[in-house]
């Protein structure tokens, strides 16, 4: 990067340098990595000073009033290099903290949907299925009456989530490992961590807290735990135990639960459609003895003479139950706790995210009253307000060893 051209650009046209330069950020043109605050200091400041403040940053206090004066002076007389030192530094920084956030390893909070909200929570009304109710009608005789019913689930409360960073005037100045940057980039990444561990939580069902909340809220029962057998509240039964995950009779155990529960008001069964797998790493190389390759089958058992009729087709899973997205992370391990329990289901039509305003980047260069108070001449801000909710437990099945 040249930056004595860079900093040229900026002190003539402002406006279009900062433009030019955000869209060569995100086009990815240009990398945040390319920057080197040092050399920007020393072309908008001079070497002079930069040599000053290196060797005397900690005892810069004891030094004499003289030499503080002529700094500031020296200061003040480049105040549109001050001007593009901190402006282009802060372009970077907010291209960073965005850039961050979509990191690809966010798996889940990718297959959750997300739909925007006003409110802090809702009541989701809906109307029940009028069900098989036909009958035969005799001759003259008045067809029997069928209606249908009211239903509804409350969503949990959305909640403001993010932080701040802080800049010293010491701390962007004079840094020479670049781990300001780092630091920034840590905003967005550890958001993004925060919203794929909420999502995981609520996958898994790894337990509501008051500062996280995301169960099924059903006609003022909830909230009702998403895993677990025909009991109580919870009128499906969605929990296999004993079936760990060896090949595909265990995945077929886990899709004839999910096939098994009814609707809640007519008594029918459920559409299944099942598109995703969620295991831990652990059980990420059993995956494809379940779902692929061949399936052998030998009858009459185990005999030993009669020459038993052997058959080997493709393994049935796709055919039968379609293709089947694997799910995996380590922080589906750390969040969920073990390395044999697994998930099969929909994600996406059993989960969803409420958002009230996504990821928002507020920065703050120089002339704050922070600036005045306390050479805080950078500030940056991540906030997202949202929730995960359970829309439709009945749409995912887990399964223990």
């Amino acid at each position: 990067m040249n930056t004595a051209k860079l900093v040229e650009s900026y002190k003539r046209h402002p406006a279009e340098t900062e433009a030019g330069l955000r869209a060569s950020l995100r086009g990815g043109a240009i990398r945040t990595e390319d920057l080197d605050l040092g050399d920007l200091f020393v072309e908008c400041f001079g070497w002079n000073n930069f040599n000053h403040c290196r060797k005397n940053l900690g005892d810069c206090a004891e030094r004499a009033h003289g030499v503080l004066q002529r700094a500031r002076v020296e200061e003040a007389a480049g105040a549109n290099s001050t001007a593009a030192f901190l402006n282009i530094t802060q372009q970077f920084a907010y291209e960073r903290v965005l850039a961050a956030y979509d990191v690809p390893a966010r798996v889940f909070v990718n297959a959750i949907p997300t739909r925007p909200s006003k409110f802090k929570f809702e009541r989701i009304a809906g109307v029940t299925h009028v069900g098989d109710e036909s009958d035969v009608v005799e001759e003259g005789k008045p067809y029997p009456e069928v209606g249908v019913g009211e239903d509804w689930t409350d969503t949990p409360e959305t909640r403001k989530r993010g932080m701040i960073a802080r800049a010293t005037k010491e701390a962007v100045f004079f840094d020479q490992t670049g781990e300001f940057m780092t630091k920034l980039d840590s905003l967005g990444e550890w958001q993004g961590v925060s919203d794929e561990k909420r999502a995981i939580t609520c996958v898994v069902d790894a337990g509501e807290t008051p500062k996280n909340q995301y169960r099924y809220r059903w006609r003022n029962l909830g909230p009702i735990p998403t895993y677990g057998d025909n009991s109580g509240a919870h009128t499906w039964d969605n929990l296999v135990t004993a079936n760990a995950l060896v090949d595909y009779t265990d995945v077929q155990a886990a899709w004839q639960a999910l096939v098994e529960i009814l609707d809640p008001a007519t008594g029918e069964p459920q559409n299944v459609t099942v598109k995703h797998i969620c295991v831990p790493p652990a059980l990420a190389f059993t995956v494809p003895f379940a779902l692929k390759g061949m399936v052998r089958r030998t009858a009459p058992g185990y005999a030993t003479s009669g020459n038993p009729v052997g058959s080997e087709i493709p393994n049935p899973t796709g055919d039968i139950i379609g293709q089947i997205q694997v799910m995996s992370s380590q922080l589906f391990r750390a969040v969920s706790g073990s390395d044999t329990t697994w998930f099969l289901g929909d994600l996406g039509g059993a989960f969803e995210q409420i958002e009230n305003w996504p990821l928002t980047v507020t920065t703050m260069g120089a002339g704050s009253q922070l600036e005045f108070d306390q050479d805080i001449i950078f500030q940056s801000k991540v906030s997202k307000r949202s929730t995960f909710n359970t829309v439709q437990p009945r749409r995912m099945c887990k399964c223990t060893a």
